[in-house]
């Protein structure tokens, strides 16, 4: 173990007669002075030697006994010592630990501090609605007043209000998260709080797989053959052109085509790797392939922007996370708009909305008799099991054929 003292560095003298208030850590013959202050010898023996006992001197007394407490802490976390990355981390500002168990408090010091470092843009932006959803349902609320009591109720009244389970069952996900995080990790939360979730009298979260009603493939084939656009809507014409590209592209979500980009296709095929796997898995990303079909090319070639990069021409070289999410909101807002009122237009049984592409996509595939093997590795899904749960919610329009034998 390190020996660690606040020592006066005499080796070199500064102005006013001062010399540097260092943290000397001895390891293994090696010592290391970081500087925390400056001070001359006189206040340097009044306040760590004959230990004055004014409040002022008490108080830095205090502080620098946090210093030697933090070190002890770094050297017992680094698994190898290297005095760089020990001195970096000496100066990193110390994460600020909530004093409040209120939820909100808990779930705004958890964005800051953790998400910044740890989440992605929507999964912060994700728990902050959280954060809105229960203080809305309860203000206030405390982290002693989450029981398993509390949660089912909070699940009946949301079921009530129209919310399906998957819509709940976020939220409580990212409640259990915070509680784990304040229990295991900051170890804020009282070690006698009795925790809320799981089996055995806790509360368990559902796996649900919402029913899905799909276009047919009448209706999916209007959309994509539609052609009596009107001079002044250029705007609804260019929204269906994306989500067709989106559905003959294997049904990619359109952030992978916002960021999509000339150089992926090669020869015959379109070269990606799904955004939402490259940030989420740390094995088995798999590369998915998109053949260019005829159909594919022209309307590439319709709206592709020669002069960019990127396919769409909406991004630039070197943007951040925060640009391309806002960009992605945006266009998503824009586009979800005028297929909305295309939909309407060609009076569609289902809503039409981009999220809607990768839906006809994989029933195009089911209807056609592709096995899920196939289906799940068109889709990029790591799990044949995945897409086996996505499709099954896909055969809701079947049941109105299965009843016709109904006398």
């Amino acid at each position: 173990m390190a020996k660690i003292k606040i020592v006066l560095d005499l080796r070199t003298k500064l102005s006013d007669d001062k010399y540097n208030l260092t943290v000397r850590i001895t390891h293994k013959g090696d010592v290391m002075y970081l500087n925390v202050g400056k001070m001359t010898k006189t206040q340097y023996n009044q306040v760590f030697v004959k230990k004055f006992g004014e409040p002022k001197s008490i108080e830095f007394r205090d502080t620098c006994n946090k210093y030697i407490t933090k070190c002890e802490r770094l050297f017992s976390e680094m698994k190898v010592y290297n005095k760089k990355r020990f001195r970096e981390l000496f100066f990193e500002k110390d994460k600020e630990i909530p004093t409040s168990l209120l939820l909100q408090d808990l779930f705004t010091n958890f964005n800051e501090t953790y998400g910044l470092e740890h989440l992605k843009i929507r999964t912060r932006a994700h728990v902050k609605m959280t954060m809105q959803t229960f203080e809305n349902y309860k203000p206030g609320l405390s982290v002693s007043d989450v029981t398993p009591d509390f949660l089912q109720k909070f699940e009946r009244d949301k079921l009530k209000l129209g919310w399906s389970q998957s819509s709940i069952d976020s939220n409580l996900r990212d409640l259990r998260r915070l509680i784990n995080y304040y229990t295991n990790e900051v170890k804020l939360i009282p070690r006698d709080y009795e925790y809320p979730f799981g089996k055995g009298g806790g509360y368990s979260l559902k796996s649900s797989w919402p029913k899905k009603i799909v276009m047919t493939n009448d209706e999916i084939r209007k959309v994509a053959d539609y052609t009596e656009f009107k001079e002044d809507e250029k705007d609804l014409e260019y929204a269906r052109d994306i989500w067709l590209l989106l559905y003959r592209m294997n049904g990619i979500n359109f952030g992978d085509l916002l960021r999509m980009k000339w150089d992926n296709i090669s020869g015959e095929y379109i070269r990606i790797i799904r955004k939402k796997t490259e940030t989420t898995r740390k094995n088995n990303i798999n590369e998915i392939s998109i053949p260019v079909s005829l159909k594919l090319r022209t309307l590439i070639d319709k709206v592709g922007v020669k002069t960019s990069p990127y396919i769409l021409g909406l991004m630039c070289d070197g943007y951040s996370d925060v640009t391309f999410e806002n960009k992605n909101h945006k266009m998503k807002q824009l586009l979800n708009k005028n297929l909305t009122a295309l939909g309407k237009k060609l009076e569609l049984s289902v809503p039409l909305k981009l999220k809607t592409a990768r839906d006809s996509y994989a029933t195009c595939l089911k209807r056609g008799g592709r096995s899920i093997e196939e289906i799940s590795e068109m889709l990029g899904h790591a799990n044949p099991q995945t897409s086996s749960h996505y499709l099954s919610s896909l055969d809701i329009e079947k049941t109105h054929k299965i009843n016709e034998i109904l006398f």
